[in-house]
C-alpha cells in the first residue's frame, strides 16, 4: 500500500519562521519585564533616600530644640553671633552640636537607622527664622518669663556614594542624594525680658 506524505516541503520553512517568531515575541516581553522591575528597583532606591533625608530633617529640627533647651541665653546669644550673611538669620549646623549627640550605631537602633553606616554623608542645618521676644509660651503664665519665639527652618540632605574607581585609587560617585525640610516652632526661654 502506498502512503501519502500530507506535508510539503514547503510547510517546514513556515514552521521555522512562526517558531522565530514566536521567541522574538518572548525575548520582547522578558526585556518589558526585566525593564519594569529595574524601575520599580530605581523608584524604591529613590523613595528610601527620600525618607532618609525627611528623617535627617527632622532630627535636625529635634537637635536644635535640645540645643535650645540645654542653655536657653547661650542658644539665644550663639543664634546671634552665627548670622547666614546671605539673609540675616542665624545658623545652628550639625556639626555645632557634639559628635555624640547623635547615636550613630550601625545595627538600626542608632539616630538615622541603618543609614548609620553612611552618617558621614548626611547634613542639616537650621535657619531661625523669626525671634521675637514674647511673655506668652504655652503652659506658662502671662508676664511671669519672657520667651524667645523662633521659627525654624531645618534643611536635611543625604547623599548615598558608590565606590568607584581603579585598583590603585578608590572614589566616590553619587548615585542618588536628597533634601527636606522641617519646620518648627519653639519657644526658647526663660530670658531676660526687655
Amino acid at each position: 500500500m502506498r502512503r501519502f506524505d500530507l506535508r510539503s516541503r514547503d510547510d517546514s520553512g513556515a514552521i521555522l519562521f512562526i517558531v522565530l517568531l514566536l521567541l522574538l515575541a518572548l525575548t520582547g516581553i522578558g526585556l518589558v519585564a526585566m525593564q519594569s522591575a529595574s524601575n520599580n528597583l530605581n523608584l524604591t532606591g529613590n523613595s528610601r533616600v527620600a525618607q532618609v533625608a525627611r528623617n535627617i530633617a527632622s532630627s535636625g529640627a529635634e537637635g536644635t530644640m535640645a540645643f535650645a533647651g540645654l542653655n536657653p541665653s547661650a542658644f539665644t546669644q550663639f543664634v546671634a553671633a552665627n548670622l547666614d550673611p546671605l539673609d540675616g538669620k542665624g545658623l545652628v549646623a550639625m556639626g555645632d552640636l557634639s559628635n555624640n549627640f547623635f547615636d550613630s550605631s550601625t545595627d538600626g537602633s542608632g539616630s538615622f537607622g541603618w543609614d548609620g553606616v553612611t552618617v558621614n554623608t548626611a547634613r542639616w542645618s537650621s535657619k531661625m527664622v523669626t525671634a521675637l521676644t514674647t511673655p506668652r509660651a504655652p503652659g506658662f503664665q502671662i508676664g511671669e518669663y519672657c520667651f524667645r519665639r523662633y521659627t525654624s527652618e531645618t534643611d536635611g540632605m543625604y547623599r548615598n556614594d558608590l565606590p568607584t574607581g581603579t585598583a590603585n585609587a578608590q572614589s566616590l560617585t553619587v548615585d542618588r542624594n536628597a533634601q527636606a525640610r522641617s519646620m518648627a516652632t519653639m519657644f526658647v526661654g526663660p530670658v531676660a525680658c526687655p
